[in-house]
């Protein structure tokens, strides 16, 4: 029983960790992108007026801070998961690979507890 509740949870540490993962990168390239952008207007020769981008800037940086709040988001579900997996009597389990889990909350409480670190099953 604890086998089938371990196979059924992977996919869920799997997929949050990649959602993570994916969320960071589309941070770091939109930031790549906008010093793109710029970096264009400074670029000899290229005749850009000095705003040529800046519209598409502007909704760069909204859209790089809803990123950024989403990824908030997705870190304090990852929260919740941690503490779902607590009550199922789970322990944090890889397969070899090593994935940082957020604190887990104590019941009742808005402050973290100890971070969670994985281990190898045996």
């Amino acid at each position: 029983m604890l086998n089938q509740r371990i196979e059924a949870a992977r996919p869920i540490a799997l997929k949050i960790h990649e959602v993570e993962k994916s969320l960071n990168l589309t941070m770091v390239q939109m930031g790549e992108l906008m010093s793109s952008i710029a970096s264009a207007r400074l670029a000899p020769g290229t005749r850009f007026s000095l705003t040529a981008g800046m519209d598409a800037s502007e909704k760069l940086i909204d859209a790089a801070a809803q990123t950024a709040r989403t990824y908030r988001e997705v870190v304090e579900a990852h929260a919740h998961l941690a503490d779902d997996r607590a009550d199922a009597g789970l322990q944090t389990v890889s397969l070899g690979d090593v994935f940082e889990c957020p604190p887990a909350q104590a019941k009742g409480t808005d402050h973290a507890s100890t971070p969670l670190r994985v281990v190898e099953s045996a």
